[in-house]
């Protein structure tokens, strides 16, 4: 039994960090919390994995979770209980993980969470923005918190000092006083990212209290790979979220040219049916989608430009011969080649 690996701080390595809310002033407020894996295996440290256990019932139509440890003294199950609440997503799944999360507080386990601060960071313009439809604003795919990197340190299970970088080796947040060190701490991924860093050999650095170079603790991620992130914004502008994070770059460039072709394809019957007066758009004298090759080239944004070809295509395409439909496209085409 080792009844200090519950009560022992948390690694940063350990806990995930997510965006909680967004102000209008473009101020984010982090939340660190910590997920079922992480009590799990602290109760494996702790007890070992046949020294506990844990169950559910329904009280009052809520459900709570129970969590029990093996007292070797009195040779009984001690149990502690609390109670869950539902996820956004998968609110029956997240609401038993819930309650499981909960009781093992009440043994302790990252118990300190609830002392960390208030974490809010002010964002880069390209991070957040406001919904068009509802006003609020909200992060966007530039904000990308899992993987930023992390520092804390902790004083009689209380945290004194919390640093963070973001995926670009900026600093960008900082609370508390950090103790003197001989030589340079070692920082850390949250939980939740997916390319976790090895730190690099350093030589010592001296650093005392308020003097210290606190731009120094995060070491900076390796150098983005700037054609790949081309690609996964050009993806997100064409197909209207970002691809999977396994896909090639290749991959990616392949699905974009496929979204392409797809796009400016003749429109389906459903469609045909639910807007049956498209016609009516047609400016007066224009006759053929010949009239419309003079603007080709003057649209220069991608997702602009897909968007109108596709609207193009569906004005003409039951006045114009198919002859003509197809030269439009294949000019639309090379001229989506040079301006992505």
């Amino acid at each position: 039994m080792n009844l200090n690996a519950l009560t022992r701080p948390l690694d940063i390595s350990e806990i995930d960090f997510r965006v909680q809310s967004i102000n209008g002033g473009g101020y984010a407020t982090i939340l660190a919390y910590k997920d079922a894996r992480t009590d799990m295996n602290r109760l494996d440290e702790a007890f070992g994995p046949y020294g506990w256990q844990r169950d559910y019932k329904l009280v009052d139509t809520k459900l709570f979770c129970g969590v029990s440890i093996f007292h070797e003294q009195s040779y009984q199950w001690i149990w502690k209980w609390d109670v869950g609440v539902e996820s956004n997503t998968e609110k029956e799944k997240g609401q038993a993980s819930d309650a499981f999360k909960r009781a093992c507080f009440n043994l302790g386990i990252g118990r300190e969470l609830y002392d960390y601060p208030v974490i809010s960071i002010k964002l880069n313009e390209d991070e957040w923005e406001k919904d068009k439809f509802s006003g609020k604003a909200k992060q966007t795919w530039n904000l990308r918190i899992r993987d930023w990197r992390w520092y804390s340190e902790f004083t009689d299970g209380k945290i004194t000092f919390l640093a963070a970088k973001d995926d670009k080796g900026k600093l960008r947040f900082t609370w508390g006083v950090m103790k003197p060190k001989e030589v340079e701490p070692e920082y850390k991924a949250s939980a939740v990212s997916e390319q976790p860093i090895e730190a690099e050999p350093t030589a010592p650095v001296q650093i005392k209290g308020d003097d210290a170079n606190i731009a120094g603790i995060l070491k900076p991620k390796p150098e983005v790979d700037e054609e790949r992130e081309k690609a996964i914004a050009e993806y997100t502008a064409v197909v209207g979220k970002p691809p999977h994070h396994k896909m090639t770059t290749e991959n990616i460039l392949k699905a974009i040219n496929e979204q392409i072709n797809e796009n400016i394809e003749e429109p389906a019957q459903e469609e045909e049916i639910e807007e049956p007066v498209v016609e009516t758009d047609i400016p007066i004298g224009l006759e053929s989608i010949r009239d419309e090759f003079s603007k080709i080239e003057t649209i220069k944004d991608t997702k602009q430009f897909v968007a109108w070809a596709k609207e193009t295509v569906a004005k003409y395409i039951d006045i114009d011969s198919e002859e003509a439909i197809n030269e439009f496209k294949e000019l639309c085409n090379n001229h989506y080649a040079k301006i992505k």
